[in-house]
């Protein structure tokens, strides 16, 4: 007999039931050298949920702003994706095209103590990527060319487009719908072959117009992919945005009803996310339905990058609508789950949890649910349930349909207490739930309490864990943590704590005038902002000579700040939440509050 905290692993592996092949939708064998028989090899061969893929907008937002970046632009499941998570197969090796792999281990997670176990439920297939195949499919792009669009986000959608262009098929079809102030079929549908140069000259000539009717330009694209399909079959829409709709319909169940529709009809919706303007919560509900899935890129060279890595990943799902119902035996409950959105799960008698992940999708990485187990309420005070190793521990029912032909499948396994170590990949999904669960408490209490010293506390315990991990390669991980780390120590006032180069950051943001003397521009009061373009903005209380804003610029170093207008040069210090500065003759003096952003 063995206590629940002594447990390690168990692994368990479902072969759901056989999928026929070939199929309508996709084959698996030899290629065909002729071009009446085109199919288009998918290079990737795990498979991963749809909705979000990755935390780009949520990481770019980290690295570059002068503050945290906000809780609605970070998932679990986003997190999750950027790495992959396949866990080994079980004794038997997957023989189908949809299994699942399932292990338990130790919970370790700080933010959750009452967790005594963490499960992953972890997606795998027999597919083979040298030979899995495509049938030829039309795209219709739908893309944001709205004045926010201006600079890097549009340019980055029309490298995006371009590549998108070179790596479809000759039996592949494209059409592209743009809208702003207008909406218009830029590109009829037209088969690829023979038209990639006009379809490149198509792009290029994507003008910026206006306002944002994203509600006209998805409900045209609509139109033209339910005619594609009505010829062609198969048909996938891409919406290239920032997600900052401000004409016509702007709510997320409007988008969300519009993309269930589409998926109805034989339509999945693939949106790529674009700009600093991004509204990530928006784009996150719409990509929830069935068939969608979202991703972000940020930089030049990030749209060419997705395209070329998982094009033809993101256009090939392979089942809709699985179902996986946990239910735990006496003594234990579902904890916690990750790696859906909460309004994907509920919850049934004996405690069980059902999970529906709308859409799976081939992937570079390998996606799957994850789910912690604490003691049951009739153990509340009592100790956890002892059980012997290999003794049975969770029920897992599951079913889905096919997206290849429609069919329905489901089976049951038995997920039982650990007797092995656990896999590299589980204790890695574990670390990222716990860098998920931090940093969303950390924005959350930065944000929404004002509580930047909580945030600080949060994201330096995170920070310290990640330090001794030595399992994965958690550079990036690393590196964000530890510049979220940086940033709110400098809200906070914890100046010891602040890494060197974010030193000249501790300036940035609004500051409130509180003292000052030697300056005839300035008063009381009155709010000014350092940015992260060098960019010194005074918000007067009374305006001055009828101008509410003075816009000006300034340069930074560890000791001064010079403004060029004015060749004012005043060395600064920071104390607590006051930014004093003073010229070197000592005729200006300057003390100003920190402004907590919201």
């Amino acid at each position: 007999m063995s206590s629940i905290k002594a447990f390690q692993t168990s692994l368990s592996a479902l072969a759901l039931l056989a999928v026929t092949m070939p199929t309508p939708g996709y084959t698996q064998g030899t290629t065909q050298d002729d071009d009446d028989n085109y199919e288009v090899i998918v290079t990737g061969a795990r498979i991963r949920q749809g909705g979000a893929q990755d935390i780009q907008h949520f990481r770019s937002t980290a690295l570059s702003a002068t503050t945290l970046p906000r809780p609605e632009s970070l998932t679990v499941e986003g997190l999750l994706g950027e790495h992959d998570l396949t866990l080994p197969a079980g004794t038997v090796p997957c023989a189908q095209l949809f299994c699942l792999n399932v292990q338990a281990m130790t919970a370790n997670l700080p933010t959750r103590p009452d967790d005594l176990l963490f499960v992953g439920l972890a997606f795998d297939s027999n597919i083979d990527a040298d030979s899995w195949k495509r049938e030829p499919l039309s795209i219709m792009a739908v893309v944001d060319r709205s004045g926010s669009m201006t600079g890097p986000p549009i340019a980055n959608v029309k490298a995006a487009l371009h590549q998108m262009v070179d790596e479809l098929g000759p039996k592949d079809r494209l059409g592209i719908v743009i809208y702003g102030t207008n909406s218009n079929l830029h590109l009829p549908v037209t088969g690829v072959g023979g038209n990639q140069a006009a379809m490149h000259q198509a792009i290029d000539a994507i003008a910026i117009d206006g306002s944002t009717s994203m509600e006209a330009g998805l409900t045209l694209g609509y139109e033209a992919a339910f005619a594609e399909a009505a010829k062609s079959g198969k048909v996938r829409m891409m919406l290239f945005t920032d997600e900052q709709p401000n004409v016509g319909r702007t709510d997320a169940g409007s988008f969300m009803a519009m993309a269930e529709e589409g998926s109805r009809r034989g339509v999945g919706l693939t949106t790529i996310g674009v700009g600093t303007q991004y509204d990530g919560a928006l784009a996150t509900k719409i990509s929830s339905v069935r068939g969608g899935n979202l991703f972000f890129v940020d930089g030049p060279d990030k749209g060419r990058e997705l395209m070329r890595k998982e094009f033809r990943n993101m256009v090939s799902e392979v089942a809709h609508d699985l179902v996986m119902t946990l239910t735990p035996h006496a003594g234990y409950r579902i904890s916690g789950v990750f790696g859906v959105p909460d309004g994907l799960m509920t919850e049934g008698k004996d405690g069980a949890v059902a999970i529906t992940v709308p859409t799976a999708f081939l992937s570079s990485n390998g996606g799957g649910i994850y789910a912690s187990l604490g003691k049951g309420e009739e153990r509340a005070h009592l100790p956890a349930a002892t059980l012997a190793d290999g003794a049975p521990l969770m029920d897992v029912s599951l079913s889905y349909v096919s997206a290849l032909d429609g069919s329905k499948h489901a089976d049951r396994l038995s997920l039982n207490t650990p007797t092995v170590q656990p896999a590299t990949n589980l204790r890695l999904a574990q670390t990222l739930v716990d860098q998920y669960l931090a940093m969303d408490a950390a924005t959350r209490a930065f944000h929404g309490e004002g509580n930047p010293k909580k945030a600080f506390a949060l994201l330096d315990g995170l920070n310290s864990r990640m330090a001794g991990i030595d399992y994965a390669d958690l550079a990036a991980e690393r590196e964000l943590v530890g510049t979220m780390r940086g940033k709110a120590a400098i809200y906070a006032g914890y100046a010891g704590e602040i890494p060197k180069d974010l030193q000249p950051m501790r300036v940035l943001g609004k500051w409130r005038v509180v003292t000052l003397n030697g300056v005839e521009d300035l008063s009381r009061n009155d709010v000014v902002e350092f940015t992260d373009n060098e960019e010194f903005i005074t918000y007067f209380k009374r305006p001055l000579r009828g101008d509410d804003e003075m816009y000006q610029d300034f340069q930074i170093n560890e000791r001064e700040i010079y403004i060029p207008e004015g060749d004012l040069r005043m060395r600064y210090w920071i104390d607590g939440d006051r930014l004093r500065m003073k010229s070197s003759d000592g005729q200006v003096q300057i003390v100003l509050k920190r402004e907590m952003t919201s």
